[in-house]
C-alpha cells in the first residue's frame, strides 16, 4: 500500500518517491502532463482541517485523505502521471464539498494547487453538489479513475464507521443514520462496478479487484453489527 504518513505528505520535494518498491519520477513537463502538486495539496488539507477530528473518533480529519490514498492501491499502477493524478485528487477529494461555502470552489482549488484538466475533472466529479445528487455515482463510475477514488473513499469511511461502532459498543442514532445511507450507496456502487468494470474485478492485480473484495468484507461486517443492534440473527 502507498505509505500513509503525514511526514511523507509534507515533503518539500517530490522529485521522486517509492511506489510499491519502484522508483518513479514525479517531475512535470509542459505539453499536457499534469503538475506534481501533492505537497501543496496536503498543505491545503492540513490548513483547512487543522486539528478537527473525524466524527465519532479520536482521529484527525487530515488522516482520512491519506487513508483514501492507501486504498487506491497506487503501487499497482504503472502510469506515473496517472499515479500523480489519483494521488492529488485522493488528497483533495473532500475539500470542495466541505469548504465551498468558504470560497474553495473547484476553480479556486485548481488555481491554488495547479491541477491539470483531468485532475480538475475528477475533483469536480467526486464533489457532491447540493441539489445535484441524481446521477452522481453513475457519472463518477463512468470513469475508471472515478471508480477507484470513490471505492477507496468508501472503504476508508466504512472502516472508520466500524471503529466508531466498536468504540461505542453499538450504533448510536447518528452512526445508524450514516450506515443506512452508506448501505444504499454501497450497493449501487458495487452494481456499477460490476456493470462497468467486470473485467477489472477478475484481475487480482487490478486496484478495483482488491477494492471490491475489501469493500464487500467491511460492508458485511457492518451489516452483521447493524443486524445485531436490531435483534436479528
Amino acid at each position: 500500500m502507498f505509505r500513509k504518513n503525514l511526514d511523507f505528505a509534507r515533503r518539500d520535494s517530490l522529485s521522486f518517491d517509492e511506489v510499491g518498491g519502484q522508483q518513479i519520477s514525479l517531475t512535470n513537463h509542459e505539453g499536457g502532463l499534469e503538475r506534481v502538486s501533492q505537497t501543496n495539496a496536503m498543505d491545503l488539507v492540513e490548513k483547512l482541517y487543522g486539528s478537527t477530528l473525524r466524527e465519532g473518533l479520536d482521529k484527525y480529519s487530515v488522516e482520512h485523505p491519506l487513508d483514501v490514498v492507501d486504498y487506491c492501491f497506487l503501487n499497482l499502477q504503472e502510469d506515473n502521471i496517472r499515479i500523480i493524478r489519483l494521488l492529488n485528487v485522493a488528497i483533495l477529494h473532500d475539500v470542495v464539498e466541505d469548504y465551498s461555502k468558504d470560497g474553495y470552489t473547484v476553480d479556486r482549488v485548481k488555481s491554488m494547487i495547479g491541477l491539470g484538466p483531468k485532475e480538475t475533472k475528477l475533483l469536480d466529479l467526486i464533489t457532491r453538489k447540493e441539489g445535484q445528487e441524481n446521477g452522481y455515482l453513475q457519472n463518477l463510475f463512468a470513469l475508471e479513475d472515478g471508480a477507484i477514488l470513490k471505492l477507496a473513499d468508501r472503504i476508508a469511511n466504512l472502516k472508520d464507521l466500524r471503529k466508531w461502532v466498536e468504540k461505542e459498543q453499538g450504533f448510536t442514532e447518528r452512526a445508524a443514520d450514516i450506515f443506512k445511507k452508506y448501505r444504499y450507496e454501497t450497493e449501487e456502487m458495487l452494481e456499477l462496478t460490476q456493470k462497468n468494470y467486470g473485467e477489472q474485478m477478475q484481475d487480482q492485480n487490478h486496484p478495483i479487484s482488491r477494492q471490491v473484495k475489501i469493500l464487500q468484507e467491511d460492508f458485511a461486517k457492518l451489516e452483521m453489527l447493524y443486524a445485531s443492534r436490531n435483534g436479528k440473527k
